[in-house]
């Protein structure tokens, strides 16, 4: 595969996670799932959730005086070939809670938490799509509690 075509592929994989949890942090979990293969498989919050319908269903519990951000960084991109690609980043979440509906701009607080995230992703008809994401904690905010090592577990 030619170079060009791989920072291709590689911009593109970028992009589709960098909007996933764009629109994750705008509530928009339509467009979040259109950004993922209809049979996706989302480890998060200790749960694993399979397909479109059941990641919408999961982030409606959200509570809704919730203003949250995540941040996507440290992002590669492995090319496995013109139609899939692996992805490792870090994703650091802030997030506040008030009483109300949420508010900006939010008191700043530390972040929540830091997550190693892998991803797999696959094209059909050259449109790259999320088919797999794994969370892992590696740090939680001091007086947060910390689940059991294996949990993989994210709040936010």
């Amino acid at each position: 595969m030619d170079r060009d075509t791989k920072r291709a592929i590689e911009w593109d994989c970028a992009q589709v996670l960098l909007r996933f949890y764009d629109a994750f942090d705008a509530w928009d979990y339509p467009c979040m799932v259109a950004l993922c293969t209809d049979d996706v498989v989302w480890h998060r919050a200790g749960k694993v959730l399979a397909g479109r319908p059941a990641i919408v269903a999961e982030l409606e519990l959200r509570p809704a005086n919730q203003t949250i951000r995540h941040v996507v960084t440290n992002l590669l991109v492995d090319v496995r070939g013109v139609s899939k690609a692996d992805a490792r980043f870090y994703l650091t979440a802030y997030r506040y809670q008030g009483a109300g509906q949420p508010s900006v701009p939010a008191p700043m607080q530390l972040p929540a938490l830091l997550l190693i995230v892998t991803a797999r992703l696959v094209s059909k008809h050259g449109i790259w799509r999320i088919a797999e994401q794994v969370m892992r904690r590696e740090f939680v905010r001091a007086n947060d509690e910390t689940p059991p090592a294996s949990s993989g577990s994210h709040s936010s």
